[in-house]
Parts: C-alpha cells; structure tokens; sequence
C-alpha cells in the first residue's frame, strides 16, 4: 500500500472507534425508575346520576344545534345583503356621466405620433 492510502485506513479505523466508544457510554448508566401509581378508588355510580348526565349530553347538543342554526341564518343574511349592496354600487356605477361626453364608450382625447 502507498502511504496515503495507509494513512486514509488508519483515520477511519480511528473515527470507528471513537463512534463505538461514544456508543458504549450510555450503557453504563442505570435507568431510575419511578414507583407505579396507587390505583385510586372510583366511586360507585349513582343511577340517578347517569339520568341527569344523559339528560345534560342531549341539552348540549341541542343548544350546539341551535347555534349552528342560527349562524347560518345569520351568515346567509349577510351573503345575501352584501350582494343587494354590490348590485346597487354597480347600478350607481352605471348610471354617472362620464365626465367628458356621455356614452359609455370611451373616445380617444389629444393626439397621435405616428
């Protein structure tokens, strides 16, 4: 072997050993573990009490509907106002005089170089 080649084997041998030595030092660590929780006692259920919570999802959910509801009465207005307002800005629009002449069309004013 030439001398660079020896020397190119010799710098990758040294960086495996330095990745395999980096490897190897968190193993010597133990791991601290943490006691399991103590299981916590559930009451007992109260069969009244699932009524009231049955009763209480099914009010929710229909006061959720009734907003819903009503939001999209309230945003189909608005829909509906903002285009009555674009219509009338376009008939304005429509109805000004040009400030020169009247037709809608305009006329070419001034000169021409040719």
């Amino acid at each position: 072997m030439t001398r660079t080649s020896s020397k190119i084997w010799r710098t990758v041998v040294f960086a495996g050993a330095m990745l395999g030595a980096g490897a190897s030092c968190g193993k010597d660590k133990q791991a601290t573990t943490t006691p399991p929780p103590e299981p916590v006692a559930v009451p007992a259920a109260d069969p009244g009490a699932a009524d009231a919570k049955a009763n209480a999802d099914k009010a929710a959910q229909e006061q959720a509907a009734k907003e819903a509801d009503d939001k999209r009465a309230a945003d189909e207005l608005a829909a509906k106002e903002a285009e009555e307002a674009a219509a009338k800005q376009a008939e304005e629009d429509a109805a000004k005089k040009r400030p020169r002449g009247g037709n809608a069309r305009p006329t070419g004013r001034g000169f021409v170089l040719s």
